[in-house]
C-alpha cells in the first residue's frame, strides 16, 4: 500500500518478494514497538482490547455478527487463559512455592482456575486482607465453568472441525447475544486483572522489603568489620 494509514479493500495487488512483512512504518500512527520488556501484560491486554473492538463494531454497524463471534469469544478466551496464567505464576512467587504440573503449558480454562483458586485464601492472609467474597468467586466458577462446556481446549471458537473432523461447537449452541456476551467477560476480566494487579503488586513489595532487609544486613556487618 503506498499510504500506510489506509487498509487493502476489494481485490489487492499480487504479493511481491520485495514485500517486508515485519517493517517499522514512515507513519508513527501505524507503526507498534514490539519485544518491549512488558510482553506479558501486553499480549493480555491486547487480546482483550482487540476483541471488545470488534464487538463495538458489531453493535455499531449491526453487521458481520456471524463472522466475528469466533474472534472475538476466541479473543476473549485467550485474555482470560493468559491472566489466569499469570495469576498462578504470581501467586508462586509470592508464596515460595512452584508447580510440576503441566496445566501451565495447556489451555484447560477450568483446570487453571482450580490451580489459582485454592492459592487466593493463603495470599489473603499472607497480605492480612479479608477472603474474597463467596459470591465473586461462585460467579467465576459459573463463568468458567460455561466456556468450558464451550470450548475445553481453546479450539472450538478457533477451527470450525476438531482433529476428529467433528463439528467444533456443541449442537445445542445456535445463537449468541454478542453484547451480552461482552458486558460479562468484561466483569470478569476487570475482576481478574485486579487480582492479578494485586498479586503482582505484593510480590514488588516482598521484593522490596527483602531488598531492604539485606542491604541492611550487609551495613550492619560492615561497620561490625
Amino acid at each position: 500500500m503506498e499510504d500506510e494509514t489506509e487498509i487493502a479493500a476489494g481485490k489487492s495487488l499480487p504479493p511481491r518478494k520485495s514485500d517486508v512483512l515485519f517493517g517499522s512504518a514512515k507513519n508513527w500512527q501505524a507503526s507498534a514497538c514490539v519485544a518491549s520488556g512488558f510482553d506479558d501484560i501486553i499480549y493480555q491486554d491486547g487480546y482483550r482490547q482487540a476483541a471488545l473492538h470488534l464487538v463495538e463494531y458489531v453493535c455499531d454497524k449491526g453487521s458481520s455478527q456471524v463472522l466475528l463471534v469466533y474472534p472475538i469469544i476466541y479473543l476473549y478466551r485467550h485474555h482470560i487463559e493468559l491472566t489466569l496464567k499469570s495469576i498462578i505464576g504470581t501467586s508462586y512467587c509470592l508464596l515460595g512455592q512452584s508447580s510440576k504440573s503441566d496445566v501451565l503449558t495447556k489451555h484447560d480454562l477450568s483446570k487453571l482456575w482450580a490451580l489459582a483458586r485454592p492459592l487466593l485464601d493463603p495470599i489473603c492472609k499472607l497480605a492480612g486482607e479479608s477472603a474474597f467474597p463467596s459470591e465473586d468467586i461462585e460467579g467465576i466458577d459459573s463463568y468458567i465453568r460455561q466456556i468450558h462446556e464451550h470450548d475445553p481446549n481453546g479450539q472450538h471458537f478457533r477451527y470450525a472441525t476438531t482433529t476428529k473432523g467433528m463439528p467444533s461447537l456443541r449442537s445445542g449452541l445456535s445463537q449468541i447475544n454478542i453484547y451480552e456476551l461482552s458486558k460479562h467477560l468484561e466483569k470478569m476480566a476487570d475482576y481478574l486483572e485486579g487480582i492479578d494487579n494485586w498479586i503482582g503488586n505484593l510480590v514488588e513489595a516482598k521484593a522490596a522489603y527483602q531488598a531492604k532487609n539485606e542491604s541492611q544486613l550487609q551495613n550492619h556487618f560492615e561497620d561490625g568489620a
